[in-house]
């Protein structure tokens, strides 16, 4: 018998999946209304609490990448049974695919976007995982697939240690998911077993973790890219592409890439994106095609408001401070809004950012802890809520005689106040247009 801990997306999924092959299962959430809404679509009682006698009838065990495998109640039951995540069900599912799969710290979920949009141009193309669909929606028969483009967090990542994909994407790594794992060393652990014997691997040189391991001696075959680095395989500045891979030496320019793309953290998907393109010998017009097009993903530096008073960003999906560094570093005359649950410590690094900054303005559970770390050396304000925050924060730019910048970029998980990043990001949005037209 199966077991299924967590009905969130994925969860669901691998219920589909179970139910078409006549699989035998039991589920569980700890949530009691998912419980009751689920059991209204199954229509018949399959829960079953996570308790040890119960676990132990199962033979595999699917937890929800939400939950932590690490927890007291799975080291109890592991010699009988097989913890397992979506993508180990997946894993074993999938035949004659050529998949590519991506992780990273910051940028996984557009590089994945991007990088499926090219290919879905002229074949069949899968874009799911950790974004868009669960990985299992992927397994329905004669869904003719003729490529697999993933998202995979590095709580997927856990129960696995060879993805096998045609191609494997590092995009950068740097301190995150500290409240669930050991070290910062434990967490890119988790994310090196992306990497593929059989293909390809693709890894930045932007970040002394990602550097380790392309340099790291081993059987895997490596292709270096950096948008800081000349001597990378491929290389980015400014919109100029810089190729250096067996010794063929080329370059080119990008004429037209999309406003959702401008950033300058958005080179690193845009240099991956070609490489996959290049790789799987694409025709190159659709890599053209698609980054003058594209659309970027909800609140991911969104533009909620330009004018010659404020130009107001909605990046709620920074959940990490490097990537709200990231946001930070493309604007002057910031005001800040971050606050939430913090994952990490470190946000005195942000005051080597002081010049970008006019104000930082910090909300949520972790607010103080924040407040304390950078209050001797940047201008600061704290709130309970992200409401008054962003008040307060309109109130003081307006007085400024220059053009200000409203940055929301958390650096924090949202789960004290909000279901999820993006239901944080809509809060934000409503919240400024009733601002806006309220003055």
């Amino acid at each position: 018998m199966d077991y299924v801990y967590g009905l969130n997306k994925s969860g669901r999924s691998i219920v589909n999946f179970l139910k078409r092959n006549r699989k035998e299962f039991r589920v569980w959430d700890d949530n009691i209304k998912v419980r009751k809404d689920y059991n209204k679509i199954l229509k018949k009682d399959i829960f079953l609490k996570p308790l040890k006698k119960n676990l132990q009838k199962c033979k595999n065990i699917f937890v929800s990448p939400g939950i932590s495998i690490r927890k007291n109640k799975f080291n109890q039951i592991k010699k009988n049974s097989i913890i397992k995540r979506d993508l180990n069900l997946y894993l074993d599912e999938i035949k004659n695919i050529i998949s590519i799969a991506i992780t990273g710290t910051n940028g996984k979920s557009t590089t994945t976007k991007l990088v499926g949009e090219i290919l879905s141009n002229k074949n069949k193309t899968f874009i799911g995982g950790n974004i868009g669909k669960p990985l299992c929606d992927s397994l329905y028969k004669n869904s003719n697939y003729k490529y697999h483009v993933v998202e995979l967090s590095s709580f997927q990542l856990e129960t696995v240690k060879e993805v096998n994909s045609h191609i494997s994407i590092i995009t950068n790594l740097s301190i995150d998911h500290q409240d669930r794992y050991n070290s910062v060393f434990d967490y890119i652990n988790q994310k090196k077993n992306i990497l593929t014997k059989n293909g390809y691997n693709l890894i930045s040189l932007d970040d002394k973790y990602s550097k380790k391991i392309f340099y790291k001696k081993d059987n895997f075959k490596k292709i270096s890219f950096s948008v800081l680095d000349p001597s990378a395989n491929f290389y980015m500045d400014k919109n100029k592409i810089f190729e250096n891979y067996h010794n063929y030496n080329k370059s080119f320019s990008l004429k037209k890439i999309s406003k959702d793309l401008h950033e300058n953290y958005n080179k690193q998907n845009i240099l991956i994106a070609y490489i996959c393109t290049k790789l799987l010998n694409v025709h190159k017009k659709y890599f053209f095609q698609t980054i003058n097009k594209f659309r970027g993903l909800p609140y991911r530096s969104k533009i909620i408001l330009n004018t010659k008073k404020f130009l107001i960003i909605n990046n709620s999906k920074s959940t990490n401070l490097n990537s709200s560094i990231n946001s930070l570093t493309n604007y002057k005359n910031v005001y800040l809004i971050l606050g939430g649950i913090a994952k990490e410590d470190g946000f005195e690094t942000l005051s080597k950012y002081s010049s970008n900054l006019t104000c930082v303005y910090i909300y949520g559970k972790s607010a103080k802890k924040i407040d304390r770390e950078i209050k001797n050396k940047l201008n600061t304000q704290t709130f309970k809520t992200l409401k008054l925050c962003l008040i307060q924060a309109v109130s003081d730019a307006k007085k400024n005689r220059i053009k200000s910048t409203i940055l929301f970029a958390p650096a924090c998980s949202s789960y004290d106040q909000f279901k999820d990043f993006e239901d944080r990001g809509k809060h934000f949005t409503n919240i400024i247009k009733k601002i806006i037209k309220a003055k």
